[in-house]
């Protein structure tokens, strides 16, 4: 007899069936369609327990890994939802692309930068990239970075072959470089090849660096996953997690975190915590292609951003039937002021150099404009942040890149700060 995969797709809400969703059989590269009641059948070429994977443009992508053959399996699938952000973005596709900024006085603000002093001044021997958040902890300031050789030349990008570093300070300008906080993983697994792009988050006394992580050379520009390491003080010992916490969107059909999970950020909110992250798109010959991987209004490049939440900060995080909840992106920048969630949004978009508000922190509204945007910036988190728009982002670290040093660019972490 034949080992067969069988299950049923059903709506999360109503229970009610789901017909004509594409099952994947992945390891066998096999798929079906659910019948009118929501049920499927795949015959394997084994026994071996396999990943099935459910796909539908209305509802959210689904799978589950580690399935025996033969067992019955149900998803429950949820509905997807247009944010604000992507009603927008259809706006301006409709209508010249004009975007309405209200430019709120305030809300706009502008940035001026300046040299770290210390061994995080420029040196062209080291590339120090997207430094994390900067948090004070008794009376020092703390900061996480990826950290490599710049003339490694077994390099194929700046963020390949890195280790998360820790730097110290006790006026947020000359820094000490305290070494190496969470290194590459062991060969075979996920963060071996490359650590990069952190963030720190602190919630009940335990530390939390999320970053990003390369198992091998594809996952420096295509397929990577989102790593976390834990401590009880930000002097470590870090211990990190078996597995990734967040992971692209695995689906043929396009959509716009299927290729990479970038820039993660933890925001403990309404008592959950919301992982924001930035996502990327792998553009095929699909008639979805456009409204996903090529950008609109005469954009070179368009990324989005997309959050998952949970009520542990170590997950599992379930990604939000919102997503994407911006049309603009690359790195993500997040406070929580009020009894919402601000954001920058920097480029690679319609709604570039805007700050942006939402009362859920799901539907953002643009609120105004931004003057020399800082580029990977991490923001300063103080303890207690003042009600106003910019409490989050009075200053903090950023990094600037020089293509044209060394043989896959150079780049050293700068301070800006918010211009009164």
């Amino acid at each position: 007899m034949a080992d067969e995969f069988k299950g049923r797709v059903v709506d999360r809400e109503s229970q009610s069936p789901l017909a004509g969703l594409t099952v994947r059989l992945v390891e066998d590269e096999l798929s079906t369609k659910t019948d009118d009641n929501g049920t499927f059948q795949i015959e394997a070429s084994d026994s071996d327990a396999k990943t099935i994977r459910v796909e539908s443009v209305g509802y959210m992508f689904d799978e589950e890994q580690n399935v025996s053959p033969n067992d019955e399996i149900e998803f429950k699938l949820r509905k997807r939802h247009e944010s604000a952000a992507t009603i927008r973005e259809q706006h301006y596709l409709a209508n010249g692309c004009e975007v309405d900024n209200p430019a709120k006085p305030e809300w706009n603000i502008a940035f001026t930068s300046s040299l770290l002093k210390g061994d995080l001044a420029p040196d062209p021997t080291y590339t120090r990239r997207d430094p994390s958040s900067v948090i004070l902890v008794d009376g020092t300031y703390y900061v996480w970075y990826s950290y490599s050789l710049t003339h490694d030349t077994n390099k194929i990008a700046p963020w390949d072959l890195n280790d998360l570093y820790l730097a110290t300070s006790k006026d947020g300008e000359t820094w000490k470089e305290q070494g190496v906080a969470v290194p590459r993983g062991v060969e075979g697994s996920f963060d071996h090849r490359s650590v990069f792009t952190t963030e720190i988050f602190v919630h009940d006394d335990v530390y939390y660096l999320i970053y990003q992580a390369a198992a091998d050379v594809d996952g420096i520009y295509n397929r990577n996953v989102v790593g976390m390491a834990h401590a009880q003080s930000p002097d470590g010992p870090w211990k990190k997690l078996d597995a990734p916490v967040l992971t692209p969107t695995y689906t043929e059909q396009m959509f716009f975190d299927n290729r990479a999970v970038h820039d993660p950020c933890l925001i403990h909110y309404r008592d959950k915590f919301y992982l924001y992250y930035k996502g990327e798109c792998s553009c095929r010959d699909n008639e979805n292609c456009r409204q996903w991987c090529n950008p609109p209004c005469g954009l070179r490049k368009q990324v989005k951003w997309g959050v998952a939440i949970s009520d542990s900060p170590t997950g599992p995080f379930e990604k939000s039937p919102y997503n994407p909840i911006t049309n603009t992106g690359h790195e993500v920048m997040v406070w929580k002021y009020g009894t919402g969630i601000a954001i920058l949004q920097h480029q690679d978009g319609p709604e570039a150099k805007t700050i942006q508000y939402a009362e859920d922190g799901l539907n953002f509204q643009v609120m105004g404009t931004v003057k020399n945007m800082p580029e990977a910036a991490g923001l300063f988190r103080p303890n207690e942040p003042d009600d106003t728009p910019h409490s989050g982002v009075q200053w903090g670290l950023s990094h600037v890149l020089k293509w044209n040093a060394g043989p896959k660019g150079w780049m050293y972490i700068q301070k800006y700060q918010k211009v009164e």
